[in-house]
């Protein structure tokens, strides 16, 4: 079982590093009925990489008919198609001024128009809606196949859930105020790393990767980067002298030690290439990673390692 909250722009904005090591998981949400986006979710998103936790996605719906449905599937996709969840993406369905009075059978096909619209993109999907939502609208055999994300503000939980969200009350280091807390079920990232789907693939089918010495660098420096003793790194490069290395030289790094908020640079990669991946401006990743990269932002190379 893995610990999580669930966040949007209503947390404010979050200090990330407060956060590291509290958290095994986060639900973003990035946009509500059709079409506006969460104010923070980019920054959301790109906080959780930086402390290396992996993240699902929801999308808060409004939509009345299949139509709207649809729309809203639309919108949301053109939003997670650009990132890598290891959590699944969400379709969060609650009572509003405008979904109120929806019957079940009308409730039902906007939740498998919306659901299978992202499900047939490659999503990993869940469904999130209080217990008694899933217990008298939303228990149609036609939404058997999908994971729920259950509501239920107690200590204990009497249903087949994904995910339980398990308080409303939740009280961190980093977030001012309250936030939603979380349990998940499932080992949601290994399942979604097995199956492919939420846009993961291998970064590298390479036992190893090339590091580019710069000037000011040390193995020990090196080693730090991947976790790694310098030691080591010496005898996997047959370095004799540890102390003698020298810019230019290339030093081979086991893949196994490139960290998820790591990005290999490949053939054709620049800098705003990169960002546009990730939804950051490049500016910041390229202040990320002086070090690395030098004085000339434009100058990049394949196997040099950029931390996002």
């Amino acid at each position: 079982m893995k610990n999580g909250i669930d966040i949007s722009e209503h947390q404010g904005k979050i200090d990330f590093s407060k956060l590291k090591g509290k958290i095994d998981f986060a639900m973003v949400r990035c946009s509500y009925g059709f079409f506006h986006t969460d104010k923070l979710y980019k920054q959301n998103i790109n906080g959780l990489q930086s402390i290396n936790v992996p993240y699902g996605l929801y999308h808060f719906s409004y939509a009345t008919n299949e139509e709207e449905a649809k729309k809203e599937a639309e919108g949301f996709l053109n939003i997670v198609k650009n990132y890598r969840p290891l959590y699944p993406v969400a379709l969060d369905v609650e009572a509003s001024n405008l979904t109120s009075n929806l019957s079940k059978e009308e409730l039902v096909k906007i939740v498998n128009v919306f659901c299978e619209r992202l499900e047939k993109a490659g999503y990993y999907v869940i469904i999130y809606a209080n217990l008694n939502y899933f217990e008298t609208k939303l228990n149609s055999s036609s939404l058997k196949k999908y994971d729920k994300w259950v509501a239920k503000w107690s200590n204990k939980l009497n249903y087949n859930a994904g995910i339980w969200q398990y308080s409303s009350n939740g009280k961190l280091t980093g977030i001012n105020g309250r936030v939603d807390l979380d349990k998940s079920f499932k080992d949601y990232p290994k399942i979604i790393k097995e199956k492919k789907l939420n846009n993961y693939k291998e970064e590298s089918n390479l036992s190893e990767i090339n590091y580019v010495v710069q000037k000011g660098d040390t193995l020990i420096k090196i080693a730090k980067k991947y976790n790694l003793n310098y030691r080591d790194l010496a005898k996997y490069n047959n370095i004799k002298n540890p102390n003698k290395i020298y810019p230019g030289q290339i030093i081979k790094i086991p893949s196994t030690s490139i960290k998820p908020n790591m990005y290999i640079v490949k053939k054709g990669d620049t800098l705003i290439k990169i960002a546009k991946k990730y939804n950051m401006n490049w500016k910041v990743i390229y202040e990320n990673n002086k070090d690395v990269i030098g004085s000339n932002p434009n100058k990049i190379y394949p196997g040099m390692i950029l931390k996002i």
